[in-house]
């Protein structure tokens, strides 16, 4: 077979999908939503709909909507791709790596935040305290810029022997286990490592 014959029959698929899936729609014993509406014996179809939604209180019809949209949201999400989870996914890829001590929501809400302050121009140490910020409000911001620099020299400098050393000093354990000091340490422990995977995926020099 040669090339054109090929062609001929890439080009023909889609059209034989199509009319495939109208011959199932025509051929389905369930009667569908009617194509013209305004025809008479689309009337009692339409009325049977409208009758089933007469008979919903409010609370069950605000549940509907809200589950038909978590459902249609889902399938925009699958089919069309949100470009910020795009530019988010690979700083989050690298945080993978402690999950087992670190919560997935704070995961992804490190990972949103160094992604926009990789961008922002602000010197290392401020963008790792403003990192974590929401997630430790209990701290104040020059304590953990006190805790902040050895990781803001090692962004700086490359020096990964640093970050080792922090992971080291914590205990490999359960989140909740964890003190208040040894929480805010990690937590801006892998705020650095999302910050450095940040500038890696392509944003301004940190």
């Amino acid at each position: 077979m040669n090339q054109s014959s090929l062609s001929s029959n890439s080009a023909s698929e889609p059209a034989m999908a199509t009319e495939h899936d109208l011959l199932a729609s025509i051929l389905d014993p369930e009667t569908g939503y009617p194509w013209q509406p305004l025809a008479p014996e689309s009337e009692a179809y339409l009325a049977s709909l409208e009758t089933e939604f007469d008979a919903l209180d409010g609370g069950e019809t605000d549940a509907a909507i809200a589950a038909g949209w978590q459902v249609l949201s889902a399938q925009m999400a699958t089919q069309m791709g949100d470009p910020e989870d795009q530019t988010v996914n690979p700083v989050l890829e690298q945080l993978r790596q402690f999950q087992s001590r670190v919560p997935s929501g704070l995961l992804h809400r490190l990972a949103n935040s160094a992604t926009a302050l990789a961008r922002s121009g602000q010197p290392l140490i401020e963008q790792l305290v403003q990192c974590v910020d929401d997630i430790l409000p209990d701290w104040d911001a020059d304590d953990l810029a006190v805790l902040a620099r050895p990781l803001a020299y090692s962004l700086r400098d490359g020096r990964g022997e640093i970050l080792e050393l922090n992971l080291r000093a914590i205990p490999a354990t359960d989140w909740d286990s964890l003190s208040n000091l040894e929480q805010a340490r990690l937590t801006l422990t892998v705020a650095s490592v999302a910050l450095k995977a940040a500038q890696n995926e392509g944003s301004e020099p940190l």
